[in-house]
């Protein structure tokens, strides 16, 4: 292997480590447990932080712009869908065939694939590719639609073939049924039959007949019963019908089976299109899911920074976050501007690891597209390098020193200038100073290269560096000394105590040990005083930049306020102007409608035609200039009036460049123009009637639902289905009324044998309702 090669591997290493030690394998895995398909998760699965910036910046762009559309309106679909690649890989072979359920899988993705095109359709930005690609081949999704129902049964109008092999079949098996039926009614007969009821073996319909009475019906015995007391015979007068009905029905597989090659070739011709249309299902529900995880920590979208520096308000770390909702104390932190290395000191579970790896993890969880918990910017960095927690290797034989440094001697050799090295208390596993030494001098290595980079210790001869060094931000996690409890703030400017004694204090131990811990200790403490008058300097300095920004953005949220002000003082204008605006014209109406009447009775009085016609043209001069003004567009759920029908109507829909609305008029959606629409909020809607309503056969255009209805409401709504299926070109329509009393099914009997557009009555097929089915075949 080339020594670039094996550096590459020790680069993908280390990010990999990183990446463990930063938990993105868990964020990822929350991430998957939003998903609503396989497709999402295998997108998920796949992606990778270690992207070009362009690509990071489109994925930060495509959930932006998604979290804008569900703001504004109706949410994503997240339906559970089925893998269908296998399906498309075998209906890309020449001559394969697809079962039914098969193809009724592919629909269902692609079904959710138009309701993703359709949602898309109002993005006006990077969705509108994917909206396009989304939408599927009308021509296949038609086929599926129209030719498979829910189980997989293919309709009878699949094809005008196998509309008529199955008409045939019906009516031979209706045949043969009438000649068993009528052997089982023969009252010579009725005390050789086991059950008075026709049965069907291998397709062929017979009827059980006690063994002992064998001979008194003449046929071919095809089966007998496991007690042996029950044979199954075919009488020979019903043979031929039977050798009949199983040609139709063999006629009819085959022609199903035509039906279903044809719609697998038409798929089959698609297959390239449907891969990339999946991908892109994918990609669309895993950024809906990203923004479903996101959503538990308020995350925002940050703006991606060309440069390795970042800017972050309010950080948190994202999975503590979700395990302590409430508790989590939010950072300020801007880095690699002003200085390129920040050391954070502080007592242990002061929150020192925890703000080191929120740093690196929301930069890993924004390269994949994520909302992150804080607002600002992230850096771009090269990669992302990070020491944290025990290294020890014990297949290996290295302890957590020497596998520390194992690590720290792979960064050092790999980091490139703009990559970002997190360092968790660097030195420690060994001599104390030998250990602090290797700490500084590492430090002081990164910080000369001008690698950004944040560092956690608790040695002082760090802080002393931090305090020292050009470029190096010292900071340290607060501590409350009253209560002895971290408070998780970091300070910067300030290195933090360990607090080591206090806290030992507190726990308990014997006084004896902490008096001599302590007198040891104040002998070793070396001269501070300079380094806290340069400490305070510091502070002093940032007290300052603080007071500024801080007067600054009060004089923002003044100014704010103040063109609010203006905006709603703009606003009350607007609408003021408008309500005179109405008011006039209203009294214009008013005003010409009483010259209309007036005009009107001029002619039914003195036929004075040429006083009339002055007065309507001067009314439309005045009616005409008062109706430039456009109206304006209602908001969806508004109620009017339906101006040509005087009916009472809500809206559905708006389109402003059409200048159209979507109504509900007693149950229908119509498109009206603007125009005829007058908005009335007082006006009630009326209620429904009976328990079931009439659909139009362009939703459900195969069956009517009468259950619950009263003998007038059903017979209407018949009608009214029979007009539309009849204006739709419908050949067939199926009517649910339920076997009850029989006062629905003999209603619907007789309209079939009245109504002229009916060419054929008959009650269903047991496995599509039985005798609670009619299906009327239309001229």
């Amino acid at each position: 292997m080339s020594e670039l090669a094996t550096l590459a591997d020790s680069a993908n290493a280390l990010r990999e480590s990183a990446q463990m030690a930063l938990e993105l394998p868990l964020l990822r895995q929350l991430w998957l447990g939003h998903c609503a398909h396989i497709y999402a998760q295998r997108h998920v699965s796949s992606l990778s932080p270690w992207v070009a910036a362009e690509e990071i910046r489109l994925r930060l762009q495509r959930s932006a712009s998604l979290q804008r559309l569900l703001a504004e309106g109706p949410s994503l679909p997240t339906l559970e869908l089925p893998d269908i690649k296998a399906l498309l890989v075998l209906a890309s072979r020449p001559g394969a065939t697809l079962s039914a359920l098969e193809l009724v899988r592919v629909r269902r993705v692609l079904a959710l694939a138009a309701e993703y095109a359709q949602f898309l359709g109002r993005a006006e930005d990077i969705f509108q590719e994917d909206a396009a690609l989304l939408a599927p081949h009308p021509i296949l999704f038609a086929r599926l639609r129209d030719s498979l129902d829910e189980d997989g049964a293919l309709f009878d109008h699949a094809s005008p073939e196998l509309a008529q092999l199955r008409q045939e079949v019906r009516g031979q098996r209706g045949q043969v049924q009438q000649y068993l039926l009528a052997l089982l009614r023969e009252r010579e007969r009725r005390d050789i039959w086991q059950d008075p009821h026709i049965v069907q073996r291998n397709g062929r319909f017979l009827l059980p007949v006690k063994a002992n009475f064998k001979g008194r019906l003449r046929g071919i015995v095809h089966d007998r019963s496991a007690s042996g007391e029950t044979l199954f015979i075919e009488p020979l007068g019903v043979v031929e019908q039977n050798n009949l009905l199983a040609e139709a029905e063999a006629a009819q597989r085959q022609e199903e089976e035509r039906i279903l090659r044809d719609l697998t070739s038409l798929l089959g011709a698609e297959v390239g299109r449907l891969e990339l249309t999946l991908e892109r299902m994918g990609r669309l529900e895993a950024i809906r899911a990203g923004l479903d995880l996101a959503g538990l920590w308020s995350g925002n979208v940050p703006l991606l920074r060309e440069s390795p520096s970042f800017s972050l308000r309010g950080l948190r770390h994202p999975l503590l976050h979700l395990r302590h909702p409430t508790s989590v104390v939010g950072n300020d932190l801007d880095l690699g501007e002003d200085a390129r290395q920040l050391l954070i000191t502080g007592p242990n579970t002061g929150g020192k690891s925890a703000l080191l790896k929120a740093v690196g993890l929301v930069h890993l969880a924004a390269y994949l597209g994520l909302p992150i918990p804080a607002e600002g910017q992230i850096g771009t960095f090269s990669a992302i390098y990070a020491v944290i927690g025990d290294a020890q290797d014990l297949q290996a034989d290295l302890s957590s020193f020497s596998g520390q440094m194992r690590q720290l001697r792979d960064i050092l050799q790999l980091t490139p200038p703009d990559a970002l090295i997190l360092l968790d208390e660097l030195g420690n596993g060994t001599d104390p100073r030998e250990g602090a030494a290797l700490a500084q001098a590492v430090a002081a290595n990164l910080r000369d290269r001008g690698v950004l980079s944040i560092l956690t210790s608790h040695m002082a001869v760090l802080k002393r560096y931090a305090l020292q060094g050009e470029g190096v931000l010292l900071g340290g996690m607060g501590f409350d000394l009253e209560r002895l409890e971290p408070t998780y703030r970091l300070q910067l400017g300030r290195a933090g105590a360990s607090q080591g004694l206090r806290i030992a204090r507190k726990v308990g131990l014997p006084e004896p040990i902490l008096a001599l811990a302590e007198a040891i200790h104040s002998g070793a403490q070396e001269n501070w005083e300079n380094w806290e008058e340069h400490r305070d300097a510091l502070l002093r300095k940032a007290e300052e930049q603080f007071a500024s920004a801080q007067a600054a953005a009060d004089e923002q949220t003044r100014l704010r306020a103040k063109l609010q002000q203006e905006l709603d003082k703009a606003a009350a204008l607007r609408q003021r102007a408008a309500d005179e605006a109405r008011m006039e014209w209203q009294r214009m109406l008013a005003n010409a409608r009483a010259q209309v009447r007036s005009a009107i009775a001029g002619l039914k009085q003195g036929r004075n035609t040429q006083a009339a016609s002055e007065t309507l043209d001067s009314l439309d001069q005045v009616l005409g200039m008062a109706n430039t003004a456009p109206q304006a567009l209602p908001a969806v759920g508004s109620r009017g009036l339906f101006l040509p029908l005087r009916a009472p109507v809500q809206v559905q829909r708006v389109d402003p460049a059409g200048q159209r609305l979507q109504v509900d008029l007693r149950g229908k959606q119509l498109w009206i123009p603007l125009a005829q629409f007058q908005p009335d909020e007082t006006l009630a809607l009326p209620k429904e009637r009976g328990r079931s309503q009439y659909v139009s056969p362009e939703e459900h255009p195969w069956r009517l639902d009468l259950r619950g209805q009263r003998r007038e409401e059903a017979e209407a709504a018949l009608l009214r289905h029979l007009d539309a299926a009849v204006a739709a070109g419908r050949s067939q329509v199926e009517i649910l009324h339920g076997k009850g009393n029989g006062v629905l099914a003999d209603l619907v009997r007789v309209l079939a044998q009245q109504d002229p557009r009916v060419a054929a009555w008959r009650m269903a097929r047991p496995e599509q309702g039985g005798g609670g089915v009619s299906e009327l075949e239309l001229r």
